[in-house]
């Protein structure tokens, strides 16, 4: 069963898709816009799933995001702070390693934010609900 859904729907996964391009603007568009139809009660249960998706997901990577960032800044306090007391080239060695294990965190998160849109894009074509999750 194939129905046809507006562009507004599509709108939402490539601003979406966009985000870490725009620094979160197209993001914060997208679920501005996805409550925006929701509330407006006009849409059905399939396209009212996938906006609900595209919040939840978008709020998630973001609570990620924050919490990766506070995790970098105070393991980087810590270390910096035990390098002041301790002279280790150990030391040395774990702080230049934390925004590289960081990066690698935030490339995988990326990605799997990227396949979900990407799964949410292909029930959307075949008009199929997104579950919850």
């Amino acid at each position: 069963m194939s129905k046809k859904t507006d562009n507004g729907i599509w709108f939402a996964y490539i601003a979406s898709l966009l985000t870490p391009i725009t620094l979160m603007v197209s993001g914060i568009i997208a679920i501005i816009y996805a409550g925006y139809q929701m509330n407006k009660g006009t849409n059905d249960e399939v396209i009212d799933s996938h906006y609900y998706a595209i919040i939840k997901s978008f709020f998630l990577f973001l609570t990620f995001f924050v919490v990766l960032a506070v995790t970098a800044a105070t393991m980087s306090g810590m270390a910096a702070g035990l390098d002041y007391w301790v002279d280790s080239s150990i030391l040395d060695k774990v702080y230049a390693a934390i925004p590289v294990v960081g990066a690698v965190i935030s490339v995988l998160a990326i990605g799997t934010w990227f396949v979900k849109l990407a799964k949410g894009m292909q029930k959307l074509k075949a008009y199929q609900p997104i579950e919850n999750q």
